[in-house]
């Protein structure tokens, strides 16, 4: 029997404002507390972005990576009617079981550093940019683009980095089935400039101990993740078996897939040397 619970004795109290790409909301809770809400099924071609968020950030905070807060909550049809800005023609905004996480203030995205990227000791949990890379391997997070690493300014001018936004991992991403999760190529992620900021300002070596950790994370405690999704997100007991297999025999091929990463990102790193070295010979 899968678990149904999450917090309903905490309700919506007041919208705020629309993100970036429409489908994720700002609102106000009666802890009164900020939270970003993720609705489940706003479109088909969106079907399974909240169970990736669920799953992934449930699979980080056995790791004690650095996610966001997150919960389930329950948003009721009176405050969707009520609120104009939740009436859409392009999406749909239902009431039920939603993916709350923190509103993290005084924070910016990796992006809007982008002309001076923090150096290692800009960042005071820098060792987890390290099991994020390993951790996106595992979960095949095709999706971590420089706007989906959250930095929270600290005292002294530095940085505590959050991860944020899991909603297309898995092969499949937003519309993972069965047959994808079987069949789909897993030869890597995509090239990120994320990744090639991290490979710039750690070492080969501090990849290793997070590869070890996930390959020892027991398969029970994998499975129940899995088992948690909320029923009325509709993940059948053959999707979620499937999952399941899919992350058993993804943290047994870690090793490859990292030390793949690691040489990708190595001769990258190589080559933007080169360059730089012949731009400025060409200057003189």
């Amino acid at each position: 029997m899968k678990n149904t619970n999450f917090e309903k004795t905490k309700f919506p109290v007041k919208f705020l404002e629309t993100l970036d790409g429409g489908t994720a909301h700002v609102i106000l809770f009666s802890d009164d507390k900020k939270y970003v809400v993720k609705w489940n099924a706003t479109s088909n071609k969106r079907a399974k972005e909240v169970v990736n968020e669920y799953v992934a950030g449930n699979l980080a905070m056995l790791l004690s990576l650095p996610v966001v807060p997150f919960e389930l909550v329950y948003i009721p049809a009176d405050f969707i009617s009520n609120t104009p800005k939740l009436k859409s023609k392009k999406h749909t905004f239902n009431p039920g079981c939603h993916y709350a996480c923190l509103f993290i203030e005084n924070s910016i995205e990796l992006s809007e550093l982008n002309k001076s990227l923090p150096s290692k000791t800009d960042v005071i949990n820098h060792e987890m940019l390290a099991a994020m890379v390993v951790f996106d391997h595992w979960v095949h997070n095709i999706d971590r683009t420089m706007s989906n690493l959250l930095l929270e300014k600290r005292n002294n001018e530095v940085f505590y980095v959050h991860l944020i936004d899991h909603g297309k991992c898995f092969p499949g991403g937003y519309n993972w089935s069965v047959n994808t999760l079987r069949t789909k190529s897993n030869d890597g992620l995509p090239f990120r400039e994320t990744y090639h900021w991290v490979f710039s300002i750690l070492n080969e070596e501090d990849f290793t101990p997070f590869v070890e950790k996930i390959i020892n994370l027991p398969n029970e405690r994998i499975f129940e993740v899995i088992r948690s999704i909320p029923e009325e997100w509709q993940v059948s007991k053959e999707e979620s078996e499937a999952l399941f297999q899919y992350l058993v025999k993804q943290k047994n091929q870690l090793p490859d897939l990292v030390a793949n990463f690691i040489e990708q990102y190595k001769n990258n790193l190589i080559n933007k040397k080169k360059e730089k070295k012949l731009k400025k010979k060409k200057k003189k």
